[in-house]
């Protein structure tokens, strides 16, 4: 038995989909994993935001990010950089991001930061925002803020993660990805 997890089964070959049992599998939503964070887990609702956009719809992750001291440091020192990112050195962000384990989630820690930044900037509402306890550096980082430099930034942040999957030069990557945030 062979199982095969796809948003896109069409990208398969025939013969392989001939044989193949399809199960469609829907996400659960955002609001039920929130409410069942918050009730079951006792997770305040700040720290159920930020498990629940990685999660993506699935419980199991949301559950096991929300009792994760592990992802609690990574996202803390994450947003610790963000704060200061126009301020940093190329260096300390080589070394700072050297550090870390599971890049991805780093990396995917500052496109949610980037995307409540282009949030806050063309709703000014703070309610949807996943990073409601950095509301304040979030308002001043969207005022400095183009829309097409949070587009930018947030394009750049997807180009590091296809290019470390290429296995490009890692200190080149993290360069490129500092150098095009500081300029937007």
């Amino acid at each position: 038995v062979i199982i095969l997890l796809t948003t896109n089964a069409d990208a398969f070959l025939p013969t392989i989909l001939s044989r193949c049992v399809v199960l469609n599998l829907k996400v659960v939503s955002d609001d039920k994993i929130k409410k069942y964070l918050m009730e079951h887990c006792k997770v305040p609702d700040y720290q159920a935001d930020v498990c629940v956009a990685f999660a993506q719809g699935n419980v199991g992750k949301a559950m096991a990010l929300a009792s994760s001291d592990d992802f609690q440091e990574l996202k803390a020192a994450a947003v610790q950089l963000l704060k200061r990112i126009h301020e940093i050195e190329l260096y300390e962000f080589k070394e700072a991001i050297k550090q870390i384990k599971e890049i991805n989630d780093y990396l995917d820690i500052m496109m949610i930061w980037f995307r409540d930044i282009l949030l806050y900037k063309a709703t000014t509402d703070v309610n949807g925002l996943i990073f409601k306890d950095e509301v304040y550096d979030i308002k001043k980082q969207a005022s400095k803020s183009s829309y097409s430099g949070i587009e930018a930034i947030l394009e750049a942040l997807e180009k590091a993660k296809v290019r470390l999957t290429a296995n490009v030069n890692f200190d080149l990557v993290m360069e490129l990805l500092l150098l095009t945030i500081k300029e937007n």
